[in-house]
């Protein structure tokens, strides 16, 4: 291409870049952003571009995840604005890459990333929770019941629902789930559409997490269980292994 094709192309570019860009601010308005004047930010630019220009779209997505958590902005309203411009570019649902960049994006400016902890949801690894299972079995023989304290929650999602809303689902709700668990309780991501949680016994646990079932689970399509810890370490890293298996 000549110097003046190239030149010439530039202006469609930008005029291509500018058409996406109010569309998409109108659709994820009227989702329901809230407040509507403080949508705009330069990284919606940077996606309009590389979208207008045919460029890779990961790196502008997870530019735009981090300017949202700086501005305050939570990861469920993040991916729904997501959501509001592949619809205006024409895809039915946002690929899984774009998903994993802006909310890795999102998790890099808000929290840093952390040791043992997976940066799409924000949540602690299968690992760190092996780890943790295994400061609750005593090794002195001093006759203690193992774990007796505590009790792990499961929180699986349907593996029927579409990989996008699946994806879009587990990110809100280990966002939720770290708000609901508050007391120090261990909140583990165990596969792509599984979470666990070491809780500790208490007389208000069954209503907690029946009011878990019916309020934030039942939003998002997930069951609720819970799971007796086993006599050994072993039988625990083995139960958990079941549960990923199946996750």
């Amino acid at each position: 291409m000549g110097d003046t094709e190239a030149r010439a192309g530039t202006p469609d570019r930008t005029a291509r870049a500018l058409e996406l860009r109010a569309p998409w601010g109108r659709r994820s308005r009227e989702a329901g952003w809230d407040p509507p004047e403080s949508w705009w930010t330069p990284a919606v630019d940077r996606v309009c571009g590389a979208f207008a220009s045919g460029g890779d779209l990961v790196g502008p997505c997870a530019l735009l995840g981090g300017a949202r958590a700086r501005s305050g902005v939570g990861i469920g309203q993040s991916l729904d604005d997501l959501s509001a411009f592949t619809s205006v570019a024409g895809w039915r649902s946002p690929p899984s890459a774009l998903v994993r960049a802006l909310a890795e994006g999102w998790a890099d400016a808000g929290r840093g990333r952390a040791t043992c902890q997976d940066p799409l949801t924000g949540l602690a690894t299968a690992e760190y929770l092996r780890t943790r299972l295994g400061e609750l079995y005593p090794r002195t023989g001093d006759g203690a019941p193992p774990a007796s304290g505590y009790r792990l929650v499961v929180v699986a999602l349907d593996p029927g629902i579409d990989p996008w809303r699946r994806t879009a689902r587990l990110i809100v709700l280990g966002y939720e789930l770290r708000r609901f668990f508050t007391r120090g309780e261990s909140v583990c991501l165990l596969a792509r559409g599984r979470i666990a949680v070491v809780a500790p016994e208490s007389a208000d646990l069954d209503r907690e997490l029946d009011a878990l079932r019916r309020g934030t689970c039942w939003k998002h399509g997930a069951a609720v269980w819970t799971v007796a810890l086993p006599a050994s370490h072993e039988e625990a890293v083995s139960l958990l292994g079941g549960l990923e298996e199946r996750g």
